[in-house]
């Protein structure tokens, strides 16, 4: 199916106003998922083919504005069976389970399972990693024969978590200048004190 480039932004397709991409987890399996991996027609080409796993989630096309971005994408194999980290081909950070993975069910029978991975960023100087707020849901088939012919499918929801409350910085206070200006003499509870009284010493000019 050919998409007209003047609906694409960034290397994927950019909905009309007011309209979004939101099908449920029964919908990506059985009507985009399962005909991909069966190299059958799709009901759009909503989805593009980005291999995920090649660089950081910054770089991924699409609309940056969205909240959420699907991709169509091969399955990746970890790296070791200890962390079950799968590393980027940039070399800059991996993706890691954060989630027991969970079945899929329609119909009454199972098909697809998911689980949900966490990017977190290497730096090359140092051996250590930080936990980013990307993530992103793997979506593969559970049931269906054959499928692995055309290759081991599957649909990756890539979204940004939101960050905690407590983490956020609070805006300092700003105070209006009516605050902050005093008038001496005025009764303003705020304001400078009352000068005291002269005593007999500034009266008479001498000291008694």
């Amino acid at each position: 199916m050919e998409v007209d480039k003047s609906i694409m932004v960034n290397g994927g397709m950019k909905l009309p106003v007011g309209y979004r991409f939101h099908p449920t987890e029964q919908e990506l399996i059985l009507h985009y998922l399962l005909p991909k991996a069966f190299a059958s027609p799709l009901p759009s080409s909503i989805i593009p083919v980005f291999d995920v796993f090649f660089s950081h989630p910054l770089t991924f096309p699409g609309d940056q504005e969205e909240r959420q971005r699907y991709f169509f994408c091969k399955k990746r194999q970890e790296v070791s069976s200890n962390d079950h980290r799968i590393k980027i081909s940039s070399g800059n950070g991996y993706w890691k389970p954060i989630r027991k993975e969970r079945d899929i069910t329609a119909c009454g029978r199972t098909v697809g399972i998911r689980r949900t991975l966490v990017f977190r960023g290497t730096n090359n100087s140092s051996s250590s990693s930080n936990k980013t707020r990307w993530c992103m849901t793997e979506y593969c088939l559970a049931g269906f024969s054959s499928t692995k012919m055309f290759g081991e499918w599957a649909v990756y929801k890539v979204y940004k978590r939101k960050e905690p409350k407590g983490r956020r910085q609070r805006k300092p206070r700003v105070r209006d200048a009516e605050e902050e200006e005093f008038t001496i003499g005025s009764n303003h509870e705020f304001g400078p004190p009352p000068p005291s009284p002269p005593t007999s010493a500034d009266e008479s000019g001498s000291i008694i």
